[in-house]
């Protein structure tokens, strides 16, 4: 593939902004990561924590106590190690290995089940120390949506392994639908109202236009993401990315195929501030301020997203050849 475009400029309206404490979290997170034997060696941890997982999250939740903001780091960090220990499986252990996995982990939410490292190895026992903080400062209905997102997430993923070796067959439609899910973005939508200690009224939590804009908020998150890794899922055969998809869907250049989805994004995003200026407009006075203090926070998850991919980490290289 030949290099014909640079890292896109994605429009984001929203204020660059880093948690002051965010190298108090990340000293955190590595001890938390050697205490759960989540690293193989000094080595192999040098090389994740170049990727300021920690960045991420203290770019997205700048106001978040410490304590918050360090189980955000941990919990960011275990999925993307989670992540890159799904991808070095043979083939032939993948899906058996996730739906395992998928299964222990929502014992965790659901039931309460504990795991140690001795019983349950590093993964699973990591996951067990992070469910009882957040359980520290949440409350039961809190427990059971996040529970429920995270389970929509690994059933996206098990649609994402079947499609994955035959892209070009997947409808974009289809992919658009589940992205949010295959990504995480749908359970950071809960992470970010505990990360704020946002209490959404649940009628505004289940008004209509309040959905759209975390959908929005989720969609644009996965969007940037694809726009920022589609050069090395490529390289490494995986060609279930938006960019890949239109490309092949639209009969697009690659350059066009870029430009197509950046206007995805940069819509998307639009119809996210449209929305909150709507609801802003015709909600009742007594419930403002925490609407308001939601939409800053949604639009700073995508912001940090963006200022993270694009400043901090070396995960994403946005060059191809």
């Amino acid at each position: 593939m030949q290099a014909t475009t640079t890292c896109p400029d994605l429009y984001c309206p929203f204020p660059q902004r880093l948690h002051p404490l965010v190298n108090e979290a990340d000293a955190h997170t590595t001890a938390w990561v050697h205490t759960f034997r989540l690293a193989t060696s000094d080595t192999a941890w040098e090389a994740y924590h170049e990727q300021k997982f920690t960045w991420m999250v203290a770019r997205m939740f700048p106001e978040a106590s410490l304590f918050s903001l360090c189980i955000a780091s941990d919990f960011n960090t275990l999925l993307f190690l989670w992540d890159d220990h799904l991808d070095a499986l043979a083939p032939n252990a993948f899906n058996t290995g996730f739906e395992r996995m998928a299964h222990h982990m929502m014992q965790i939410l659901e039931t309460g089940k504990t795991f140690s490292l001795e019983t349950g190895g590093p993964l699973l026992a990591a996951m067990s120390d992070i469910w009882q903080r957040m359980r520290q400062i949440s409350q039961r209905p809190w427990q059971a949506r996040f529970a429920r997102s995270l389970k929509e997430a690994f059933t996206a993923n098990l649609w994402r392994m079947k499609h994955v070796d035959k892209a070009h067959n997947t409808s974009l439609k289809d992919y658009m639908r589940f992205r949010p899910q295959i990504g995480g973005a749908n359970f950071f939508l809960d992470l970010a109202t505990l990360m704020g200690a946002i209490r959404l009224p649940a009628d505004l939590r289940s008004n209509p236009q309040v959905k759209n804009m975390g959908l929005y908020c989720s969609r644009t998150i996965c969007w940037a993401n694809d726009l920022y890794s589609f050069p090395k899922e490529y390289e490494g055969g995986d060609e279930l990315n938006l960019v890949m998809l239109l490309k092949h869907h639209q009969q697009l250049t690659l350059d066009q195929a870029v430009e197509q989805a950046v206007k995805i994004h940069n819509s998307e995003v639009a119809l996210f501030n449209n929305t909150a200026d709507v609801l802003s407009a015709v909600c009742a006075a007594a419930v403002k301020p925490v609407l308001e203090q939601y939409v800053l926070t949604l639009g700073q998850m995508m912001k940090g997203n963006i200022d993270w991919s694009t400043q901090d980490t070396t995960r994403y290289q946005y060059v191809y050849a």
